[in-house]
């Protein structure tokens, strides 16, 4: 795949999102059994699975990057042009913000648990 070229403030929404779906990943590992095994089961089934209650939202990347939401979510639409991220598409008549995933992540995700316990998420 050729490499995609971003701006500075894309590649740092773009690293903040990865972040944000990597915190989400490992959020209950320790905590919460079910849960956890729950983020493996969409871990497994690919990054789609993955957007809705693990990816980030336009708000969330704003509020830690000390920037306005509008302008993360155009961030997020150019990144989504590109290819590099998805939008959680469930209900597109109701209203409300909607998750944002890196593609791949699902992917690194999943291996790097499969090294960590031996086992396939």
């Amino acid at each position: 795949m050729k490499p995609v070229k971003l701006t500075e403030k894309q590649q740092l929404v773009f690293d903040e999102l990865r972040k944000i779906g990597r915190q989400n990943a490992y959020k209950y590992l320790d905590k919460q059994a079910y849960l956890h095994q729950e983020d493996l089961r969409k871990i497994a089934l690919g990054d789609v699975a993955c957007v809705f209650g693990m990816g980030g939202l336009s708000y969330q990347v704003a509020h830690r990057l000390g920037t306005s939401a509008p302008s993360v979510l155009s961030i997020f639409k150019a990144l989504q042009r590109k290819g590099l991220v998805i939008r959680e598409e469930t209900y597109p008549e109701y209203q409300r913000a909607r998750y944002w995933w890196p593609v791949g992540l699902a992917a690194e995700i999943a291996a790097e648990l499969k090294t960590e316990d031996g086992v396939t998420p």
